[in-house]
């Protein structure tokens, strides 16, 4: 046990390094092309910067889940606060199609009531800053949430990346002046990036969808436990295999069956066996595991009953 918290605090230290890079790189992009875009009169570059404002507050908002969204027990929360990351990222999510949303209204904006404009180089140069820093952003929170497998910090890279694809739109725009002289290229680019981002918010809410309604893990997991369970000596077969995914982990209920001349004593060592040698199994990511012991009377085949109920 002590040594599962103590990966998750090293894991809770990446994700605020990580954080506290990002927000740093978003506070100086806000600016630049806030103050920028008050200047020369750009709306399309003041909604980019607003756009980056809310990154900062998502980034916050990662901070704050990581630190409530503690394993450890307590009496109100008999099983730790880990869904609290499942609820961070349902509001990623609802940022998003905000942000996808305003985008698109923009982008009506722009097409019913087209202005003209003039190309300003110093606009352009912000926003293809903001761009490669936002995928560069993105690239770089998307690898540390694979290695250490956090779901909200996979949330916070796609949200680099919207960043990332509205930057796209803007520069689309600001570069189009110089041919038509209008703001229908950038539009139209706009309502693009916000169906983009509608599509983006869809992918990342689905898993945290799952974790707040305790959904099962899938079937490679439950037939890689199964084999685990099957393989340690003085099990006869798996009665009943349930699990429900609980924020990054999951929990697993298994009822195993041992021959029934056993004592107790016998048949609680196998049954401890299986939980030991299954939560020893860090891929599997098993936040707990219960075990119960159905008695083999007679020679029955060995088969796996599994129910659902």
């Amino acid at each position: 046990m002590k040594k599962v918290c103590s990966k998750r605090s090293e894991n809770s230290k990446i994700i605020l390094r990580i954080t506290a890079t990002t927000i740093t790189v978003n506070i100086f992009l806000m600016i630049a092309k806030m103050v920028l875009g008050i200047i020369f009169d750009s709306l399309s570059v003041v909604s980019d910067a607003i756009h980056t404002a809310s990154d900062l507050f998502t980034s916050v908002l990662v901070v704050g889940a990581v630190f409530l969204s503690s394993p450890k027990r307590d009496e109100k929360h008999n099983y730790g606060r880990e869904k609290v990351e499942a609820l961070a990222i349902l509001f990623f999510a609802l940022v998003l199609v905000g942000v996808g949303g305003g985008l698109i209204w923009q982008g009506v904006e722009g097409i019913v009531s087209p202005k003209e404009t003039s190309v300003n180089y110093y606009l352009i140069a912000v926003i293809a800053l903001s761009l490669v820093a936002k995928e560069t952003m993105f690239w770089f929170v998307r690898h540390y949430s694979r290695k250490i497998k956090s779901d909200i910090l996979k949330a916070e890279a796609w949200h680099h990346r919207s960043d990332s694809l509205s930057s796209i739109a803007v520069l689309i725009g600001l570069v189009a002046d110089a041919f038509v002289r209008t703001t229908i290229v950038e539009s139209v680019a706009i309502i693009f990036v916000g169906v983009m981002i509608f599509k983006v918010a869809f992918d990342i809410v689905k898993p945290a969808l799952g974790q707040l309604t305790d959904r099962a893990a899938n079937e490679q997991v439950y037939s890689k436990i199964r084999e685990i369970a099957l393989a340690v000596q003085g099990v006869e077969r798996i009665d009943c295999l349930r699990t429900r995914v609980f924020g990054s982990k999951i929990y697993v209920d298994v009822t195993i069956a041992v021959d029934g001349n056993l004592t107790t004593i016998q048949s609680h060592s196998i049954a401890q066996e299986v939980h030991d040698v299954l939560e020893g199994q860090s891929d599997l990511r098993i936040k707990h595991c219960v075990v119960q012991i159905n008695p083999v009377v007679g020679k029955r085949k060995q088969g796996d009953l599994r129910k659902l109920f």
